[in-house]
């Protein structure tokens, strides 16, 4: 019960939401579709310190010895026996590490690469952790591999991950073994062979014994792997859209979705769900989104209507989902819609006039020409289908399609808003944070955004993170930018990815092995 304890204590001070934090794309790389992975952990290889008086572990500590200064570090990172002081954490920490302990090499580096009590410094945090997993450490091993997938903090390489992830699965590390099938057919057989064959023993300078004391949670490290996910031959299957829900956010609704253990979409099928699903796709969540888009093409608690799937699907689309971009391309080819949306518009249908638009707009419909497309999206959104008022705002405010006039943007926006449309909301207050348009109060309209974030929002959860990078309406953080920019490309955003590859450069060392091209 007590390491119980610690454990929701380090998750509470030090992560805020379990899933925000280190590393991404293709590490945020396997959405394909993402293995629930419970590493790496702050390690603890020896608890005989515990019974131990404060002065002389200090005493000891001071004396040089390396386990000692681990432990008091681990001790002042989690107030067991002495005040919580992270300063201290790191003071002792590091004194372990610089004496090469391989578990104070380690946790050091997850101080690092979080930025805890430290400056962020992935690249100092990969140099430890591939020291780590050079004495034989699992835990380091899966992270090094995890981070050769990423093209973050060093090149992609899927041979030397494979490499490492194979090696920390040989020695029954489950969540190596969870994604090693998933990387092998992206390696060369005769490099991984040649690898494997020539690298020996590693030296065991510390000896690690097995040890069950995590105290700490997921580092977030998972394998993103977009262009499987937009790749049109690749097979959606519903346990993947309800997997999806992981992701969404620890603070949000999701969590009384994952109260049911659910592994299927019938499994939804109820008011309650329904309600929720409702609510966070409303908020601009791609995962509800796809997962409604699902039930309405299959028929599970709704009656079976296309439009209104590609509807849920575009949106997704939207809000940077790729799978709902491969939803909505299967849909198109593989059923009537293209001539129901046809029919139906011709009827003065306002829905599958924003269906038609948004076909046209992502090339899967080629029927009619642009001009045409945006005409069928005015009447829809002159007729307040709050989608197509969203998607109109959007036009005139980023300068789509030769609409630019951000004035009406927002205008379109503040309508859609006073109807009820919270997806519209957020873009306002963004556009107010990010752009200083209107006046505003920046901690306030912060703490709504954020609120927007944790409530589903993909779109809110990149804006929180430029807002931590550039201290707009709250206190500059760059390790948080970077948790929330990493979740945020977790969930399939690659101008998440995009922004956050943009943070890791500003870092960059010049050493060779950071290099991310020749």
């Amino acid at each position: 019960m007590k390491n119980i304890i610690y454990l929701l204590l380090l998750v509470i001070l030090f992560f805020s939401s379990i899933i925000f934090a280190q590393d991404s794309t293709e590490s945020l790389a396997f959405k394909n579709k993402r293995p629930k992975q419970k590493a790496p952990y702050f390690y603890r290889p020896d608890l005989a310190y515990q019974i131990w008086q404060k002065f002389k572990l200090t005493q000891e500590a001071n004396a040089g010895d390396p386990l000692a200064q681990h432990e008091l570090g681990l001790r002042y990172l989690l107030g067991e026996g002495m005040p919580a002081d992270t300063s201290q954490a790191v003071y002792w920490l590091k004194k372990a590490a610089d004496q090469n302990l391989t578990s104070a090499k380690y946790n050091y580096a997850i101080l690092l690469i979080n930025g805890i009590g430290v400056p962020w410094n992935p690249f100092a945090a990969f140099k430890l952790f591939q020291s780590a997993a050079n004495d034989g450490m699992v835990q380091a091993q899966y992270v090094v591999g995890i981070l050769y997938t990423d093209n973050l903090t060093v090149r992609r390489d899927f041979n030397l991950a494979y490499y490492w992830i194979k090696k920390a699965a040989e020695n029954d590390y489950e969540p190596a073994k969870e994604i090693i099938v998933k990387l092998e057919p992206r390696t060369s057989k005769t490099i991984v062979d040649s690898l494997l064959n020539t690298s020996g023993t590693p030296e065991e300078k510390n000896p690690i014994p097995n040890s069950s004391e995590n105290l700490t949670n997921s580092l977030g490290l998972v394998f993103i792997d977009f262009e499987t996910l937009s790749d049109s031959a690749t097979t959606i299957t519903d346990s993947m859209l309800v997997e999806d829900i992981n992701y969404i956010g620890a603070d949000s609704l999701s969590k009384i979705l994952l109260a049911d253990k659910l592994t299927k979409l019938n499994q939804l099928a109820n008011k309650k769900n329904i309600d929720i699903l409702s609510t966070l796709a409303d908020n601009g969540c791609p995962e509800a989104q796809t997962i409604l888009g699902r039930m309405y093409e299959k028929g599970i608690y709704f009656n079976k209507n296309l439009i209104d799937a590609a509807v849920f699907y575009y949106r997704a689309l939207r809000n940077d989902s790729p799978l709902g971009t491969n939803l909505l391309w299967k849909l198109s080819r593989e059923t009537d819609l293209l001539e129901s949306v046809r029919k139906q518009s011709e009827a003065g249908n306002q829905i599958a006039k924003f269906v038609w638009y948004g076909l046209t707009s992502i090339n899967f419909d080629n029927r009619i020409v642009i001009s045409d497309a945006l005409h069928l999206l005015d009447e829809s959104a002159n007729a307040f289908y709050m989608p197509a008022m969203v998607e109109s705002g959007l036009n005139y405010y980023a300068n789509r399609f030769g609409r630019n006039n951000v004035e009406k943007g927002l205008n379109i926006w503040k309508t859609a808003a006073q109807l009820g449309s919270n997806e519209a909301e957020i873009r306002i207050i963004a556009s107010r944070i990010l752009d200083s348009f209107g006046d505003y109060n920046k901690s306030e309209d912060f703490k709504k955004i954020k609120n927007a974030a944790e409530t589903g929002s993909l779109f809110a959860m990149v804006t929180v993170g430029l807002c931590y990078e550039k201290g707009l309406g709250t206190s500059q953080s760059k390790p948080k930018a970077v948790n929330y920019l990493r979740l945020a490309a977790q969930r399939g955003s690659r101008f998440a990815y995009e922004e956050l590859k943009r943070i890791y450069d500003t870092q960059r060392p010049g050493d060779p092995e950071f290099l991310l091209s020749n």
